[in-house]
């Protein structure tokens, strides 16, 4: 990391109150802050603002509409953080839809906080000549759903042989994952490996019951992947839609089934729409995207004097 900024980093500890002096730094004009509840980047950006700079809000939450969004949700951020955030990046068009309900200006919202680097993740040879492999990436547990997802596919593969689901991560339901020849299990790999198997595959999918974004599904969509995604994927309404992906119930082990079903029925004409979906809607994120949305938030924050949606005196 200090090589790729030129500079050095300063690692803070979250859990204590922090100001700029004791980092041997002064007030930056502009902080960009995670971690709201960690009680030292908090107090960094407080400084920030009495000096007169912007603390820009970074959050991964998206839209679920229960409860706790609904409800407590805006009551707790008017209260505790409104106040505090100049503007805020989220991922994406989930995000957005969050933070205008807790009261953000949308004006003060950027998307593309996430996003894979395309010079890894990349175009592989044509959908139609892929093994016939769906491909998942990430952590085995609970919340990832990777179990009810190997039954599914047990279930589906007795009538589709030829296919093969490939697993590659690491976790605590690793050891309960059953043993078959069409599952393959792998630890996690270096990038450039991981993006080989993307371009392996046909499909990618993620069968989270809970998935704030998914990185994963944008490396997947880089690498012209069809997707298989729980209703549940926060990214969906960004890297998907009826082209190049068969969306599922993760609670559901038949519908997780069906969506095998319908992707084992597509033509080459269809999977070939698939490719090219995946790869016109993986370009709307990426570092790229990332810069040119900090700097057009800063940009309108600096020009318009716009802090928390609201105009002050410059």
């Amino acid at each position: 990391m200090e090589d790729a900024l030129g500079q050095a980093v300063t690692w803070v500890d979250g859990g204590d109150q922090m100001t700029w002096s004791q980092l041997g730094l002064k007030p930056p004009s502009i902080f960009i802050q995670s971690g709201w509840n960690r009680t030292a980047f908090s107090s960094l950006g407080r400084e920030v603002k009495r000096a007169g700079g912007l603390v820009i809000g970074l959050s991964d939450a998206n839209w679920r509409a229960d409860y706790r969004q609904l409800v407590l949700g805006p009551i707790a951020f008017r209260l505790l953080y409104k106040s505090h955030f100049d503007g805020m990046i989220v991922p994406g068009s989930q995000g957005t839809r969050l933070m205008k309900y807790f009261g953000v200006d949308k004006l003060c919202i950027r998307e593309g906080m996430y996003g894979a680097d395309s010079s890894i993740f990349k175009s592989g040879p044509p959908l139609n000549e892929r093994s016939k492999t769906i491909l998942y990436v990430g952590q085995f547990i609970e919340r990832k759903n990777v179990l009810r997802l190997v039954d599914a596919f047990l279930k589906f593969v007795d009538k589709y042989p030829e296919w093969k689901l490939h697993l590659v991560g690491s976790g605590s339901l690793k050891n309960k994952i059953p043993k078959s020849e069409g599952v393959v299990v792998e630890d996690f790999v270096q990038p450039e490996k991981l993006a080989r198997y993307y371009q392996d595959a046909k499909f990618f999918v993620l069968p989270s019951l809970v998935e704030a974004w998914g990185l994963v599904v944008h490396e997947a969509t880089l690498c012209g992947c069809g997707l298989l995604l729980s209703n549940a994927v926060g990214s969906a309404p960004d890297l998907s839609n009826d082209v190049n992906s068969v969306k599922f119930d993760p609670r559901d082990t038949l519908s997780i089934q069906h969506a095998f079903d319908v992707m084992a029925s597509m033509d080459e004409v269809r999977l070939s729409a698939v490719e090219l979906e995946s790869y016109r809607l993986s370009c709307r994120f990426g570092p790229d995207r990332f810069a040119e949305s900090f700097f057009s938030l800063v940009d309108y924050l600096s020009v318009t004097g716009n802090a928390n949606g609201v105009a002050r005196e410059k």
